[in-house]
């Protein structure tokens, strides 16, 4: 009786299975832009910018706060499912809801504020 060789089918079919887990994550590509996110508190209103940039489940990119001339990298990001984290003029955690996004931003001390984000068009 003759082998038959089943290896290169094997290695196909293990190549088309793990292809969807070498993918970015669909929040990663529904999150890489432009967002705005407004805090407002203590009679003023600040207007927070992101710049996401996203590989895989990295989240890269800056923080800045609008009419300031200083933006922050944003370092330790991490995408997992649909929630976000990353530092950057304090800590963030968020969640993406459709086409918004939900934020915490925790300061030294402990305090937290809340904002939502927005996808902004352009610059």
């Amino acid at each position: 009786m003759k082998h038959l060789r089943i290896v290169p089918s094997f290695a196909l079919l293990l190549a088309v299975a793990a292809a969807p887990v070498l993918r970015a994550s669909p929040l990663a590509d529904k999150l890489a832009g432009h967002w705005e996110a407004n805090l407002s508190g203590e009679a003023k209103t600040f207007t927070f910018v992101f710049e996401f940039k996203t590989n895989g489940d990295a989240l890269t990119g800056t923080v800045e706060i609008a009419g300031q001339d200083r933006s922050f990298d944003i370092k330790d990001g991490k995408i997992k499912g649909n929630s976000v984290s990353f530092t950057a003029l304090g800590i963030w955690t968020g969640t993406l809801n459709g086409d918004e996004l939900n934020l915490t931003r925790t300061l030294d001390g402990g305090k937290k504020q809340e904002m939502k984000a927005h996808r902004k068009s352009g610059n």
